[in-house]
């Protein structure tokens, strides 16, 4: 997954990015989406050909980055295993980057069960693509014609002299190489995959398995505190008095009393949760607003006007035709949806920048938001996200983070 540093981010362009992934072949591609994705993309100011790249590392390891992000779908798992399959390397040999805004290609966002849908295919042609320059670039060390030379498990080598071969590291050591996907190299066959459409145990299993696995509110800064904040019992409720004294007397606690807001801070969040406790406080709720009894009544009342969202056959005509009519209102109280994983969010604010790590679906739509939150260029926001424990759609806008 993603890294967990915390140090700022300082604003670069693609020059800059290119010149600092060192030795290596990166395959740029674009996605090759028309329309409002394009736009999108264009106002977000990544080129129109830096939509989503691989890269061959000196070691021969693949990377694959994606503005994608995990959360229990498993295309931490189901990605890397197109890629390998393009590739002719094992699974284990793909790093899967993902929901970086300062390392991965912009994306609008993990929803819809669009993932394999819209990101599979372009991530395949950039695969392809790559392993065609690999071919290319060992038919010249080898000094071969590239139509006598074959992929399998990061190696290339001679159909008719097996022993000429040469490896994907050793085609990546001490260069930086940059290839643009040109779509001339199609993907495989699904009939000569190894991976995909096979059972595969996910790769992130025993990560979570056994607790290792990096979340939002796993990542620790030194001297950060946890904040437990003093909750009304209801809405519209008022704080009337509060005696803070006895959360004072934990050792190691600070209490911050600004207005009606009252919080208590410690470097554990089980200590500030039993300083908390300790508080006493007196609200005056107002008996008028609604309840759990009256609040059907409230909506139903102060409900938008009535609207037809379509319309067909006869209603009369239904209902004249009905042996028996059934006449009652169905009430159901207010769901959220409810991930394992609540929403959280991290903030490191330097002198250069500001970095993020957030349970978000949408790493760059956040990215935009802090940005004008705090009033900084986006290009000075970095977004990581780590694992996310679900989201179902209730983690994918920005201001689910800055509120």
């Amino acid at each position: 997954m993603t890294s967990s540093t915390h140090s700022a981010v300082q604003p670069i362009d693609r020059r800059e990015f290119l010149k600092t992934i060192g030795g290596g072949i990166t395959i740029v591609f674009a996605f090759g989406i028309p329309g409002a994705s394009a736009q999108r993309r264009r106002r977000n100011a990544y080129p129109d050909d830096f939509n989503a790249y691989l890269r061959v590392g000196q070691d021969g390891r693949i990377a694959c980055f994606t503005g994608k992000i995990e959360m229990g779908q498993g295309i931490i798992t189901s990605l890397a295993q197109m890629l390998a399959d393009e590739l002719d390397v094992a699974l284990d040999q793909v790093d899967m980057v993902m929901g970086d805004t300062a390392r991965c290609p912009y994306d609008g966002g993990t929803t819809g069960s669009r993932s394999t849908k819209n990101y599979g295919p372009p991530l395949r042609r950039a695969a392809a693509e790559a392993r065609h320059v690999l071919i290319q670039l060992a038919a010249k060390q080898l000094g071969l014609p590239q139509d006598r030379l074959t992929a399998k498990n990061g190696i290339i080598s001679d159909n008719q002299n097996p022993g000429q071969k040469i490896s994907y590291a050793r085609l990546a050591q001490g260069k930086a190489i940059v290839r643009h996907a040109e779509g001339k190299s199609a993907p495989e066959q699904y009939a000569r995959h190894t991976l995909c459409g096979k059972a595969t145990p996910r790769t992130d299993t025993l990560e979570k398995v056994t607790g290792e696995a990096p979340f939002a509110g796993d990542i620790r800064l030194p001297g950060m505190l946890y904040a437990k904040v003093l909750r009304p019992p209801a809405h519209n409720a008022r704080l009337k008095t509060v005696d803070t004294r006895p959360a004072r007397q934990v050792p190691g606690v600070t209490v911050v009393e600004e207005q009606d807001l009252i919080a208590v801070l410690h470097e554990h969040p089980d200590v500030a949760e039993t300083a908390l406790s300790k508080i006493k406080a007196e609200f005056d709720t107002p008996d008028t607003f609604p309840n759990n009894e009256t609040l059907f009544d409230h909506l139903e009342k102060s409900g938008t006007s009535e609207r037809i969202v379509t319309q067909d056959g006869d209603i009369n005509t239904g209902r004249n035709s009905c042996e028996t009519t059934v006449d009652t209102t169905f009430s159901h109280h207010y769901v959220a949806h409810s991930p394992m994983e609540t929403h959280t969010v991290l903030v490191d604010i330097g002198q250069d920048g500001v970095t993020v790590w957030a349970s978000t679906q949408s790493p760059f739509r956040v990215r935009n938001t802090v940005a004008e939150t705090l009033d900084v260029p986006p290009e000075n926001v970095r977004v990581i996200t780590p694992f996310v424990g679900g989201g179902f759609g209730g983690k994918k806008s920005g201001l689910d983070i800055v509120q």
